[in-house]
């Protein structure tokens, strides 16, 4: 038996759905300008405002955010405007009232298929899917104080040592911090001493000048000499500073006065104090000998041989000096005057009149002393590098005792050369046949 299954009638079509309205763009979210906050937390990280009075700051501004109505009230009501309070400035002021438009709804149905303008010509109101808010009062930044710096420069002087007794600007030379140098005791074996003369300014440092210093003697050896100059005497600074050489021939303290005549002030040591230089005996250690090793002195100075002396008149005596320091041993190369204190006209030192003057060659130095007259000649030999006198072993002064003829007669003019005077038992010599004596043959005082 067959089943016959009855035909469905067809289901009716289904009505098209309606397009889903499409919605109008949303507006973007205004940019919210963070450059104000960021400078409020910026002033209170540097002026170190602590976070209670930061919490309170954001409270206060809190409740005036909350109470903006109020505010807003003090200045003025503009109309209602559909339904809604705007505010604007009071009627006095020059600014524009600012009106913001109300969200409207479209005359149609969101959602149906029909929709209609609105009946009187209105222009059609966009749809705002958000309310618009009034806007929020601006914040005034706190005002930054101004912050002056005080200044610890002295508009008169423009130092800064903050010492009173020293006042005057940067690089000007001051007398209270210049000094002399080395710091006492000052003393030396040598007979010689380097002294250092540093100018300064009130900031301790030295000042950038070429001052001239006046350097002379308040006690001591009269003969002290700075850089081989007898006192007084002057250096000049080099930017503040002068070095100088002091020597003493004589074991004792001498005594200086330092002066910068350019800036017309006293230069002293660290306590205040001219400065003064001890020189010490040399190492020999005979008080009659005070002067250091090297040093040329009269004590054992000497010329030899001792007086007084013979000779042949016309005979050649040599006299040598030795020069000496206290340790005997032959020094330097000092001038050396000998002169004569006799008046022997005839007499000649080293071929030539006296007085002469000579160098002493690694401290020796020597004279030949010829006459042709009888008699005694004194001298007296000088150094005049040192200024003392030289002496003979016996502290005299050399003397000479010429006697005798001479060996070296004076020449007679004839009238011819060949001719030879007769009758004469002995025949004059000829100069070039008479010996002469050699220092040698010099006879030896007892």
């Amino acid at each position: 038996m067959k089943f016959k299954m009855p035909k469905f009638p067809k289901l009716p079509k289904l009505p098209k759905l309606p397009k889903r309205p499409q919605l109008s763009a949303l507006h973007p979210l205004p940019e919210v300008n963070l450059k104000r906050v960021n400078n409020i937390v910026v002033f209170f990280q540097k002026h170190k405002i602590s976070v209670s009075a930061s919490i309170f700051v954001i409270a206060v501004l809190f409740v005036l955010l909350v109470s903006r109505d109020y505010v807003m009230s003090k200045l003025g009501e503009t109309p209602k405007v559909s339904g809604e309070d705007y505010y604007a400035a009071p009627s006095d002021s020059p600014l524009p009232a600012v009106v913001f438009p109300s969200p409207s709804t479209p005359s149609g149905v969101l959602g149906t298929s029909t929709y209609s303008p609105p009946s009187n010509n209105a222009p059609e109101a966009i749809s705002t899917p958000f309310p618009t808010f009034a806007p929020l009062p601006t914040v005034m930044p706190v005002p930054t104080p101004a912050i002056v710096i005080p200044t610890t420069t002295n508009s008169s002087s423009g130092n800064n040592s903050s010492n009173p007794n020293c006042t005057t600007g940067s690089g000007v030379p001051n007398a209270w911090y210049s000094d002399v140098y080395p710091n006492p005791p000052i003393t030396t074996n040598t007979g010689s001493i380097t002294v250092i003369v540093d100018i300064r300014d009130c900031n301790k440092n030295l000042a950038p000048v070429s001052d001239t210093i006046s350097v002379s003697l308040s006690s001591g050896d009269p003969n002290t000499l700075v850089n081989g100059n007898k006192l007084p005497t002057t250096v000049t600074t080099q930017n503040g500073e002068a070095k100088f050489s002091v020597s003493s021939q004589v074991s004792g303290s001498v005594t200086l006065v330092v002066q910068d005549t350019t800036g017309n002030f006293a230069v002293t040591d660290i306590n205040n104090h001219n400065p003064t230089i001890t020189f010490t005996n040399n190492a020999s250690g005979n008080s009659n000998c005070t002067t250091a090793s090297g040093v040329s002195n009269f004590w054992y100075s000497e010329v030899s041989p001792a007086s007084p002396i013979s000779a042949n008149t016309g005979g050649a005596v040599t006299l040598t000096v030795n020069i000496k320091d206290c340790n005997k041993n032959n020094v330097s190369s000092d001038n050396l005057t000998f002169s004569q204190t006799s008046s022997d006209s005839s007499l000649t030192v080293n071929g030539h009149a006296s007085p002469i003057t000579v160098q002493a060659q690694n401290g020796v130095a020597t004279f030949n002393v010829t006459s042709q007259n009888a008699g005694t000649d004194t001298f007296t030999i000088q150094d005049t590098t040192n200024n003392f006198t030289v002496t003979d072993a016996n502290n005299h002064n050399p003397s000479i005792v010429f006697s005798g003829s001479s060996s070296t007669p004076t020449p007679t003019p004839s009238a011819s050369p060949t001719t030879m005077p007769t009758g004469s038992p002995t025949p004059t010599p000829s100069p070039s046949n008479t010996p002469t004596p050699s220092p040698s043959a010099t006879p030896t005082p007892t």
